[in-house]
């Protein structure tokens, strides 16, 4: 790991200037990490609720079954056009985590 890892070395250890979006000249150094997260965290940070299936629209008691993909457009969908509630417990979708919700969060 230490050879795949060594030609980033430099740049995480020696300061480089760059260009920010700011305009500004900042010096940068670069990191690489995992991020570790427990299924909680990660049915989180996805927008799916715990014990419902992270790639359809399939109920916990029936997760054989399958169901539509759960793609971005069909989250914010459900997100847009449902209470909260009824996302949470009708479609397993946690309406407060999905991409629609945090773009408009980061950038309103």
């Amino acid at each position: 790991m230490s050879q795949i890892l060594a030609p980033l070395r430099p740049t995480m250890t020696t300061p480089e200037l760059l260009q920010c979006s700011d305009n500004q000249y900042h010096h940068i150094i670069f990191g690489i990490g995992p991020y570790i997260a427990d299924y909680p965290e990660q049915v989180l940070i996805s927008g799916v609720v715990q014990n419902w299936c992270g790639r359809c629209i399939a109920f916990p008691s029936d997760l054989d079954a399958g169901g539509p993909s759960r793609t971005t457009d069909l989250m914010d969908t459900i997100a847009e056009e449902t209470t909260a509630t009824v996302a949470w417990e009708n479609w397993g979708v946690n309406v407060n985590t999905t991409v629609g919700s945090l773009y408009s969060i980061l950038f309103s």
